[in-house]
């Protein structure tokens, strides 16, 4: 069973022990997120990110909230 990490900054083991660190696959952005779920289907456990931080365009990307839904 896949867990998924989406946070831009931190990596699964500055959260989690190490042990259950490892077994997450990390994405940093909405838009990785979303490929993801599209190429894996949604796995058992995600740990979101409330600010992914800026866009290309310099406006706020999109957070976990919006993953979230």
């Amino acid at each position: 069973m896949s867990k998924l990490f989406l946070d831009d900054l931190r990596s699964p083991d500055m959260i989690y022990a190490k042990s259950v660190a490892a077994a997450f696959v990390v994405v940093r952005s909405y838009a990785e997120f979303v490929k993801y779920i599209e190429q894996n289907g949604l796995p058992y456990f995600i740990s979101f990110d409330n600010d992914l931080g800026l866009d290309e365009n310099g406006e706020l990307a999109p957070d976990g909230y919006a993953a979230a839904k």
